[in-house]
C-alpha cells in the first residue's frame, strides 16, 4: 500500500513539474511592458473641446419620460462640428436615431460597413462628482469629464472625425458607409430597432459592424497584466424572471415556518450556493484565454497554459477569482428586486423577487428558464418570465472582419494585445442580427481603472489623449475594409 501511495505522489509530482514548466516556457508578449502611442497634442485639443461640447447636452433616455429637446439641439450641434459629414452623407434619423450613409463611388459592389454607438446617456444625480456631470469640463490634464465621456458619445465623436478627416483628404470609399447611433440604447428603446428597419427597407446587408463593448484596458481580469484591446465577439441573451411565493399571511406575532419571505430566500441562497447552469470553456474563450495566457502571474499561467488538465476545476473556482471572466461561461442569474408585506408586523399572503438572466449560448433559454423552474419547484415558488431575447449569433475571430479589425488595432496601437471575449452586457447590436452576420463590438478607446467603473457611476472621464489613435483606429479601419474587399 505505501508504495502505491508513493507512487501516486511521484506520478503527481512529475505532473506538476510538467505544467509548471510548460507555463515557464510561455513567454511575455509586448502587451506586458508596451506604453500608449505618443499622440498630437494639438489633435488631442481639437478632439477634447468636440467631445466637450457633445457632453454638455443632457441626452438622458428613460423608457417612462424622455424629453427629445436635448437630442434635437445635440443633433443640430453635430452639423456644425462634422460639415463635410453632413454635406458628403445621405443623413436620416428613423426612430431619432442618427444615421449617415455614404455611398461607394461608382459601381462598387463591396459589402457595406457600420459604426455604431449611441448618444443616450444614463441620469447623472449631482452628488458625488468632482466635476459637473454635463460640464463637459476639460482639466489641466487633458481630462474630458461628464455623462457620455466613456458611454458612448467618446466612440460617436471619434466615428464622425475619422470620417470627417477621410474626407477632408477626398476620400471616396469602394463600400458603402453607414454611421449609426440610437437615442435609446439604455434602456433597450425602439430606436435602434428603427434603424434596423429602415435598412432592411434599403436592402442593406450589412458585411461588418462595430459598436461599442470592449474598450483598452490594461489588467482586463485579475492576474492579467499589459495592454489588451478586448473584442466583443458574441453577447449574451438577456431575460427577466418573477418569482412568486405564497401564503396564508397572517400576524407577525405568531409565524409559522416556510413562509413566503423564507422561501425565497431558500431558492435565492440555492441557486448562489449551487449554479443550475452548465459551465463550458467554448471555442471564444479559449481563445480569450490563450491570449491573455503569456502575461498572466505564474500560478494563473500554470493553469492555464494546461487548461485541458486544469478545466474542470476552472470552471469550479472561476467565480473566485474573476466574477466577470465566469459570467463568459455560463447563464447567470442575478437578484435585483423584491417585495413582502405592505406592514412591518404583517406576514405576506404573496412576495416576489425578480432576477435578471443572461443566457449564454450552449445554454440558452428554454433550458436555462426550465432548470430555474425545477429549482423553484422545489421551494413552492411559482416562477413568472417578464421578458427574453435570445443570445446573439457568434463572430468567427478568424474571419475577415475581425482579422480587418485586428490589422488596424495591432498598427495603430503596437504591441498591444487583442482578445476575443464574451460580453456579459447588451447592446444595441443585438437588434442587427438579421442583417448582419459579424457584430463585432469595440470602442478603441483605452481607459484606466477609474474610468471603467465611472460608467453608469460619477466622475465619468476620458483623456483627450486618448480620442486620438481612437479616430485614426476608425479610419484605418474603414480603409482596411474597403480595400480587403476589393482585393477579396
Amino acid at each position: 500500500m505505501g508504495w502505491i501511495l508513493l507512487m501516486l505522489l511521484l506520478i503527481l509530482a512529475a505532473l506538476a513539474a510538467v505544467c509548471v514548466y510548460r507555463a515557464r516556457t510561455i513567454a511575455p508578449t509586448e502587451a506586458l511592458q508596451v506604453t500608449p502611442p505618443a499622440v498630437d497634442v494639438s489633435r488631442a485639443k481639437v478632439y477634447g473641446e468636440k467631445l466637450s461640447r457633445m457632453v454638455q447636452f443632457p441626452t438622458v433616455s428613460s423608457r417612462f419620460d424622455q424629453d427629445m429637446e436635448p437630442f434635437y439641439a445635440f443633433r443640430e450641434s453635430l452639423k456644425d462640428m462634422f460639415p463635410l459629414v453632413h454635406e458628403k452623407c445621405r443623413v436620416s434619423y428613423p426612430g431619432d436615431a442618427l444615421l449617415f450613409h455614404l455611398p461607394a463611388r461608382g459601381d462598387a459592389v463591396n459589402e457595406p460597413v457600420l459604426l455604431m454607438s449611441h448618444h443616450d446617456v444614463v441620469a447623472a444625480p449631482q452628488e458625488g462628482w468632482e466635476h459637473d456631470p454635463f460640464s463637459g469640463d476639460v482639466d489641466e490634464q487633458g481630462r474630458v469629464w461628464g455623462r457620455g465621456t466613456v458611454d458612448t458619445k467618446g466612440s460617436l465623436m471619434c466615428e464622425l472625425q475619422a470620417l470627417e478627416e477621410l474626407l477632408e483628404k477626398g476620400w471616396e470609399p469602394e463600400a458603402d458607409v453607414y454611421i449609426a447611433s440610437s437615442c435609446t440604447e439604455e434602456w433597450s428603446g425602439p430606436s435602434a430597432p428603427m434603424v434596423v428597419e429602415y435598412l432592411k427597407e434599403q436592402g442593406v446587408h450589412l458585411g461588418m459592424l462595430l459598436d461599442e463593448g470592449g474598450m483598452i484596458l490594461q489588467e482586463p481580469i485579475a492576474g492579467v497584466k499589459g495592454r489588451y484591446c478586448m473584442v466583443g465577439v458574441l453577447e449574451k441573451g438577456y431575460g427577466d424572471v418573477k418569482f412568486i411565493a405564497r401564503g396564508k399571511g397572517g400576524h407577525a406575532s405568531a409565524p409559522g415556518k416556510n413562509t413566503p419571505l423564507v422561501r425565497l430566500g431558500k431558492l435565492m441562497c440555492s441557486i448562489e450556493r449551487h449554479s443550475p447552469f452548465k459551465a463550458q470553456l467554448s471555442p471564444s474563450v479559449r481563445e480569450m484565454f490563450a491570449r491573455l495566457t503569456p502575461n498572466m502571474s505564474l500560478p494563473l499561467k500554470t493553469v492555464f497554459a494546461n487548461l485541458d488538465i486544469f478545466a474542470p476545476l476552472l470552471k469550479k473556482v472561476m467565480p473566485y477569482i474573476s466574477p466577470a471572466a465566469a459570467a463568459m461561461m455560463q447563464t447567470t442569474c442575478a437578484f435585483t428586486t423584491c417585495k413582502g408585506a405592505d406592514g412591518l408586523n404583517i406576514l405576506p399572503t404573496e412576495a416576489y423577487v425578480t432576477a435578471n438572466l443572461r443566457f449564454i449560448h450552449h445554454q440558452a433559454n428554454e433550458e436555462s428558464l426550465a432548470l430555474l423552474k425545477k429549482r423553484a419547484d422545489r421551494y413552492k415558488i411559482d416562477m413568472e418570465v417578464i421578458y427574453q431575447d435570445e443570445p446573439c449569433k457568434v463572430v468567427d475571430y478568424t474571419a475577415r472582419p475581425f482579422r480587418a479589425l485586428e490589422e488596424a488595432a495591432h498598427q495603430v496601437y503596437p504591441g498591444y494585445g487583442v482578445v476575443p471575449y464574451v460580453m456579459t452586457g447588451g447592446t444595441d447590436a443585438k437588434f442587427y442580427n438579421d442583417i448582419c452576420e459579424n457584430c463585432l463590438r469595440f470602442a478603441p478607446i483605452e481607459i484606466n481603472k477609474q474610468q471603467y467603473e465611472s460608467i453608469h457611476s460619477v466622475n465619468e472621464n476620458v483623456d483627450s489623449a486618448a480620442l486620438v489613435p481612437a479616430v485614426d483606429f476608425y479610419s484605418l479601419l474603414l480603409q482596411k475594409w474597403c480595400a480587403s474587399q476589393v482585393e477579396a
